[in-house]
């Protein structure tokens, strides 16, 4: 009895202590008022200034090469600025408040929400420098406040007859947040704000509708065993899904296979496409790919002699490509052949690999057009979102539309 007393109190006594340290720890974040489980979202980067409010007051803190300098009120705009690799926080009439930070917080008062450049947001803002006269700003904040500012970005407007995809929309995301959460200790920030990890646009994205479906599917994440999934998901499928393997250089996920949208996605605007070139213009743009690339296009000519599809995924979407010019051959594989070939009018990369290829030849055998079409817009890995807003169109449930996507998840629910 005497051991499990002090087995107890021991007990008690770590948590305490832990507790106690992971307040302080908290504290020294600057993130001891913010709701838990939070995640931090790289928002902007490169700016040279920035301005920052919010109705009523707000904490600023600040922090120097030593550690935190001082912490105090303000009811007015403040700018943080970069100079020199560090930053200066200045009033709204440009007067010098404090010099040479390493770092910079902003904390708002209770249920106010901060400005950054009349931009609002849920959570802290955390500013930070690079070598160069810029820094990048961090925008830290619940997880489902997050969420809410993520939804109507990535599945587009809603009806409420596509509510259960919005839900499903709901589910992916979090998990993708969660799993990412703390994947980089090294960074300041865990996730950006962009199609590099998901699009985020603070309060100003945010719908009823897609509000309603965060809150519904509250905490709720997939799961295979015992492990978050990597939940990826896209715009458009064009019929089938793939194995993340074939599509990227990642290795085999149970969960991410090739699945059959049985055409609920046939209802995109990217269902089908094509893309017309003048070889000039082909040839330019897989230049310029290989010059950011590898520093050097020297295989790719003036003229193009042939494209040869060399192999293709269990769904269908080049997996390799041969092109040949007057100057050699190169190969362009999986995921990157979106990114060499481009649209032809430079707007953006080519929409998927699920295309075919024909090249449009003069009388004299000479290549004067390429012309690409496909189907499907996106990596096609994981949930096909307009397959899943088809699905909920005719009745299926969010779990019925992300087990199907997603196979042999489990749906958990953390808090």
């Amino acid at each position: 009895m005497k051991r499990l007393l002090i087995a107890v109190f021991l007990s008690t006594l770590l948590l305490s202590l832990s507790c106690s340290y992971m307040g302080y720890a908290l504290r020294q974040q600057g993130y001891d008022g913010l709701k838990r489980p939070w995640i931090r979202v790289r928002v902007l980067q490169g700016n040279a200034d920035v301005t920052i409010s919010a109705k009523g007051s707000f904490v600023v803190r600040t922090w120097d090469a030593n550690n935190e300098k001082s912490a105090y009120y303000s009811a007015t705009p403040v700018l943080v600025q970069a100079v020199g690799g560090v930053l200066n926080l200045l009033d709204q009439k440009g007067n010098l408040l404090e010099q040479r930070l390493r770092k910079v917080t902003i904390t708002p008062g209770p249920k106010k929400t901060p400005y950054l450049n009349n931009r609002t947001f849920h959570g802290i803002f955390e500013f930070h420098p690079l070598k160069s006269d810029s820094f990048y700003t961090v925008n830290v904040l619940n997880i489902e406040d997050y969420l809410r500012g993520v939804l109507q970005p990535e599945i587009g407007n809603r009806t409420e007859d596509e509510f259960e995809a919005v839900k499903a929309q709901a589910v992916a995301a979090r998990t993708y947040a969660f799993i990412t959460k703390d994947k980089y200790p090294d960074r300041e920030y865990d996730l950006i704000n962009d199609i590099g990890d998901q699009v985020y646009t603070g309060i100003a994205g945010e719908q009823d509708i897609t509000n309603r479906a965060a809150e519904a599917t509250r905490g709720e994440v997939l799961m295979y065993g015992d492990d978050l999934i990597d939940a990826y998901y896209h715009s458009t499928c064009g019929g089938r899904t793939d194995n993340i393997e074939e599509i990227w250089d990642k290795g085999m996920r149970p969960y991410l296979v090739g699945v059959a949208d049985s055409g609920y996605c046939r209802w995109s605007k990217f269902f089908d496409w094509n893309e017309l070139y003048p070889t000039a213009e082909f040839l330019d743009h897989v230049r310029d790919y290989f010059k950011t690339v590898n520093g050097d296009a020297g295989k790719i000519g003036k003229r193009l002699i042939e494209a040869t599809i060399s192999d293709r995924t269990t769904g269908g979407r080049v997996k390799a490509i041969q092109l040949t010019t007057d100057r050699g051959s190169v190969v362009l594989r999986k995921d990157q052949i979106r990114w060499a070939f481009g649209r032809h009018d430079k707007s953006g990369i080519l929409p998927s690999t699920n295309f075919a290829i024909s090249l449009g030849r003069d009388e004299d055998g000479v290549v004067q057009q390429v012309h690409i079409i496909g189907c499907g817009y996106g990596h096609g890995i994981g949930m096909c979102q307009c397959g899943a807003i088809g699905m909920a169109r005719v009745g299926y449930t969010y779990q019925q539309i992300l087990t199907h996507f997603y196979t042999g998840v489990r749906i958990r629910k953390l808090y």
